[in-house]
């Protein structure tokens, strides 16, 4: 009785472009895509240009996506050997995003009894907002955002403009709650106070020398952070 022998086949070798491996759904769309852009018929020699810019988005999306990547790896070793305490974000919208937890202004004034509780996250609310309407923030929310990535010329159509109006929407909310900050505000200290601190995680120390006028902006951050607190409804 004749046996038959196993042939093993050589797994194919997988498709690199520029330096950058496909994945078996891209390589799949890539070879549909090159049969279509030999074909005879316009509407297949379009739909495979198309296929093809579609690769090219997601590589390019790919390509920044790491860059992120390694430069919050950086940034964490970098503050860790000078000895700081780093953490990554884990709340909504802080993918791709680490923060240096002692050299957080508005944590470290909450931790020594500075503000309260109430305060504090009064603080936290608004450095969403203020965090969502910086252009370079935004940008790199994009990148690492799955759902996001790719929004433009290469991306589904609207999704652009959508992030775009969100942003926007957003910024109105923010300067509506500054308008209201400026009205209790006689010193004209407690919205550069709240968006130093609550927003950029700066120590007051940072951006004011003496005594005398730290304690001033801590007064007004203080004024601020309750103006958001009811802002916020908390």
């Amino acid at each position: 009785m004749s046996r038959r022998k196993a042939t093993l086949r050589a797994p194919a070798a997988r498709i690199s472009i520029n330096g950058q491996a496909l994945t078996l759904g891209q390589e799949q769309l890539w070879r549909a895509a090159n049969s279509d852009l030999g074909s005879a018929d316009f509407a297949r020699r379009r739909h495979g240009s198309m296929a093809l810019r579609r690769i090219e988005g997601e590589l390019a999306e790919g390509q920044a996506a790491e860059a992120v990547r390694r430069g919050l790896k950086e940034t964490v070793a970098l503050e860790r050997a000078r000895g700081e305490t780093v953490e990554a974000l884990s709340r909504p919208g802080g993918r791709g995003r680490v923060r240096v937890r002692s050299r957080d202004g508005l944590e470290t004034l909450e931790r020594s009894g500075a503000i309260t509780a109430l305060q504090y996250r009064a603080g936290l609310l608004y450095r969403d907002l203020y965090e969502a309407t910086d252009p370079e923030r935004d940008l790199r929310s994009q990148m690492a955002s799955p759902a996001l990535a790719g929004a433009g010329a290469k991306g589904p159509p609207g999704r652009a403009e959508a992030w775009a109006e969100r942003r926007l929407r957003l910024a109105a909310s923010m300067a509506a709650l500054e308008a209201k900050v400026r009205t209790h505000d006689r010193n004209g200290r407690a919205v550069r106070a709240l968006r130093e601190v609550a927003g950029d995680a700066r120590c007051i120390s940072h951006f004011v020398k003496g005594g005398g006028g730290q304690a001033a902006y801590r007064r007004a951050l203080v004024l601020a952070l309750e103006v958001c607190v009811g802002h916020f409804g908390l």
